[in-house]
């Protein structure tokens, strides 16, 4: 996997990443935490402000595919680093605008990962070649997760430590790193003489939005394994925005801890990603199909436990197994999906995946917080590992039984 580094745009990239992911896990731990104490019920609103601007991804991944996706990437790094140094301000000089503050500053989160996420697909394959695009896809989510682990760990400590303007601040600045490291990838491209598009040079008549879309669907569509498991994709997405928001609930409430417990059960999930991370190069050697069914199942499982733990430990461990199945699980479907998606229209395909990835979540976000008047933060666990069950089943029926790492006949036919 570390054969990546030759490749020094990549490493610029990754490298602003995982900055950016720790800053930005800093302030997730502390908003979650310090919302729920303010009231239990408010992080439906906190959940809604983080997720909802996600399901913009489909017009973001269009804009993305009509202008450079490293310039979509460094003015929306850009405009995330102004709205938190800006909440630090106000964090420091007006205590009690706390939760109008911080859901501003969510929603710029959400706002920008709507442009970010799909931008980073596109420009991804453009930095690496094909045979080493498993191990980079894996990379990346070691940037991801290596930067929440420690940011979890430390976020619930940091809180007490440093305060809430500090962690903000910190946020905003993580994000100018990450932009200074795709201005340096613009500034190597300039420097190699590359172009960022085939034939840029040549008019082409620009089409609308919605055309647009509609090519990104079109491209989406031709990939049936996919679109056969997507409303179980969408299911599992849905319990687990649940469970992701009642989390410091959870911790407070039925594990007795505090914020220093909630943020190291956060990084034993990350830090279980990053470990999955690492061995995705391996799990390429697999079929995609025995490793989506193999960690599907153990995803389900490792969810079931937990909900049944009542202790920290055990709360941590389970979150591990959870973390290293959903990084492989996540490594196979991307490396085939970008695989199978054409680069011209692989922005706005992305995107679509995206949104579709997100579309319930923010009635997750929504319902989760009310929900605490109905039915124990249990139940969404057991939902969420039922939902997996039956997207593991649906993978058993669907799923391409080609190599995951490499193009083979098996993985285009399903394609």
């Amino acid at each position: 996997m570390l054969r990546v580094f030759r490749w020094p745009a990549f490493t610029s990239v990754w490298l602003g990443q995982v900055l950016s992911q720790l800053g930005t896990q800093l302030f997730f731990i502390m908003a979650y935490w310090e919302v729920q104490l303010r009231s239990p019920y408010l992080l439906s609103a906190a959940g809604l402000a983080l997720t909802l601007p996600n399901l913009l991804s489909v017009v973001g991944g269009s804009f993305v595919d009509r202008w450079d996706a490293r310039y979509v990437m460094l003015w929306t790094d850009l405009a995330r680093a102004s709205v938190s140094l800006f909440g630090a301000l106000v964090y420091a000089l007006w205590p009690h605008a706390f939760v109008a503050v911080t859901l501003v500053i969510l929603a710029a989160h959400g706002l920008g990962g709507s442009l970010f996420g799909p931008a980073e697909n596109v420009i991804l394959p453009r930095l690496v070649p094909d045979e080493d695009l498993t191990a980079a896809n894996g990379l990346v989510m070691t940037t991801s997760r290596l930067a929440l682990s420690v940011g979890s760990a430390i976020g619930g400590a940091s809180l007490a430590a440093i305060g809430i303007p500090w962690i903000a601040a910190i946020d905003g600045l993580s994000f100018l790193a990450s932009a200074a490291a795709v201005a340096n990838v613009i500034r190597l491209w300039r420097r190699e003489g590359r172009i960022w598009r085939d034939g840029a040079a040549e008019p082409r008549p620009k089409a609308s939005v919605v055309s647009q879309v509609m090519e990104g669907w079109r491209a989406v569509g031709r990939i049936r394994w996919y679109v056969a498991v997507l409303p179980l994709i969408v299911l599992l997405n849905f319990f687990f925005a649940g469970v992701d928001v009642l989390l410091s609930v959870w911790t407070h409430r039925v594990l007795h801890g505090g914020a220093l417990q909630f943020g190291v059960i956060n990084a034993a999930l990350s830090l279980g990603q990053l470990l999955g991370s690492l061995f995705a190069g391996l799990a390429a050697r697999m079929s995609a199909r025995t490793g989506l069914l193999t960690f599907g199942a153990l995803t389900s499982f490792a969810m079931l436990i937990f909900s049944f733990s009542r202790s920290v430990w055990l709360s941590l461990a389970m979150n591990v197994v959870l973390g290293v199945s959903l990084a492989i699980i996540n490594a196979i479907g991307f490396a085939l999906m970008q695989r199978a998606i054409p680069g011209e229209v692989r922005g706005r395909a992305f995107g679509l995946i995206y949104s579709f990835a997100g579309v319930a979540v923010p009635l997750a976000s929504a319902l989760a917080g009310a929900s605490l008047h109905v039915v124990p933060v249990a139940a969404w666990m057991w939902l969420c590992s039922a939902a997996c069950a039956a997207l593991t089943i649906g993978w058993w029926r669907v799923a391409p039984k080609g190599t995951a790492g490499g193009p083979s006949a098996d993985v285009a036919s399903n394609a």
